[in-house]
């Protein structure tokens, strides 16, 4: 057996740990704001909060879960959640066909929970770490779990926020608006540069409120491309 097919070892356990954290902290943010929107409306439509979060925790995909829970509630039945829940999920089985050549720590069933729990970003991360690196199981069950937590903690951290806030502000579809925007900036962010215009655009929304007792979009939104555009430069 050569070099490069001998078995990973366990020693880079801890290493992938922290490499896996590393990677998942930008996304971290972006999905606790992302899905703090999913609370949000969560609450509006009158779910309560462990449906709001079973929600999420089954499709992980806030543009699907926005596009739901904004339906006309006659027409979102059990079967349609399900049917979307299945189909998004489908990406789970493309995701692990895409990576199974590198998942070389072991047998396939011992990377099981992490791919189940696999959400968009998680696979960008494997999928760029995987040019570098053979995928160990403490690299992707940490990943996998840190973002999937993050999607959970942001739609209950939405919810008891919309439970607290006051309805016309909660109601304040620009507040919605600007939140999305803020957190879709740099999702793909792995440096410190993005993760700062992230944290400047959410600090604007919030002194928008503080100040003018509303979200000025058209403002969060040339904040937004001002960073991205000096970023980008």
């Amino acid at each position: 057996m050569s070099l490069h097919e001998q078995p990973l070892t366990r020693s880079g356990g801890k290493h992938d740990f922290l490499r896996g954290l590393a990677d998942a902290s930008p996304f971290v943010f972006s999905l606790l704001l992302s899905f703090t929107v999913i609370g949000l409306l969560g609450y509006q439509q009158g779910l309560s909060g462990i449906h709001s979060v079973i929600f999420s925790g089954a499709l992980m995909s806030a543009p699907l879960q926005m596009t739901l829970l904004e339906a006309p509630q006659q027409s979102l039945s059990l079967l349609t959640v399900l049917l979307s829940a299945l189909s998004i999920n489908l990406r789970f089985l493309v995701f692990t066909l895409s990576l199974r050549s590198s998942l070389r720590d072991g047998p396939l069933r011992g990377y099981i929970p992490a791919l189940l729990v696999m959400a968009n970003a998680a696979f960008t991360l494997m999928s760029l770490r995987r040019e570098s690196a053979p995928l160990t199981r403490a690299y992707c069950n940490t990943v996998s779990f840190t973002l999937y937590a993050a999607a959970l903690c942001g739609t209950l951290l939405g919810y008891l926020f919309a439970s607290l806030a006051d309805r016309h502000l909660v109601e304040h579809i620009s507040v919605i608006i600007a939140i999305f925007i803020a957190s879709s900036l740099g999702k793909l962010a792995r440096d410190y540069h993005q993760l700062l215009a992230q944290a400047v655009a959410l600090l604007a929304c919030f002194a928008s409120v503080w100040l003018f007792g509303a979200i000025n979009l058209l403002a969060i939104l040339a904040i937004t491309l001002l960073l991205s555009y000096l970023y980008d430069r």
